[in-house]
């Protein structure tokens, strides 16, 4: 975040601040004659952008909830792209036309992933262990795995663990979440369209 903003919010300018995000600095300098690059805001000028905010609290109130429609608009265009890819693949594994591999290759893949990620994951808890070994009598304790070798398992079981939560998500609970959230989505921007219109 910006450190104008920062000083904006500490001044109690919340609105002046989401207007200098949305339009940018120079639609507040333009408006108000402040310049917001300076290293802080003189007390003279925050008298100017108080007054600014409070004569142009509505016009700064529709940029805001404008602002917030865009974000909306986006998350449910990303919604829709998922419901859209979804479909796609379903297409895919209903039709008596594609060929097996096509129908084939996603659920295999996901296969793959979780038991690679079980696999790679007992292994390392096994290596993980220390051995003991007795060489001419005595007992010393022997690492199966160093410590370079242990940070890449962790690494891979990272990703690999990061790959199982979407392919869980994917295929035990997303659409319904998908279906939730656009929903709610469509609910709020209804009540702020009506809101605004008012």
């Amino acid at each position: 975040m910006p450190p104008f903003i920062l000083t904006l919010l500490s001044s109690g300018l919340r609105l002046v601040a989401n207007a200098a995000l949305v339009k940018g600095k120079a639609f507040i300098q333009e408006k108000t004659g402040v310049d917001l690059d300076q290293a802080t805001i003189s007390a003279e000028d925050q008298v100017k952008l108080r007054q600014f905010q409070a004569e142009h609290e509505e016009e700064l109130l529709r940029l805001q909830l404008e602002d917030n429609k865009l974000g909306l608009e986006e998350t449910k265009a990303f919604l829709a792209d998922v419901a859209d890819a979804r479909k796609i693949q379903s297409e895919i594994l209903m039709s008596a036309n594609a060929p097996w591999y096509a129908k084939a290759i996603q659920p295999t893949l996901a296969a793959f992933t979780l038991l690679a990620t079980i696999l790679l994951f007992g292994m390392f808890v096994y290596w993980s262990g220390d051995i003991t070994e007795v060489v001419d009598g005595k007992s010393t304790l022997v690492k199966r795995i160093n410590d370079t070798q242990k940070d890449i398992i962790i690494y891979i079981l990272g990703v690999l663990s990061a790959a199982v939560t979407q392919i869980l998500g994917y295929y035990f609970g997303s659409s319904q979440g998908s279906a939730s959230k656009s929903k709610s989505l469509d609910k709020v921007l209804a009540q702020t369209t009506s809101g605004a219109e008012k």
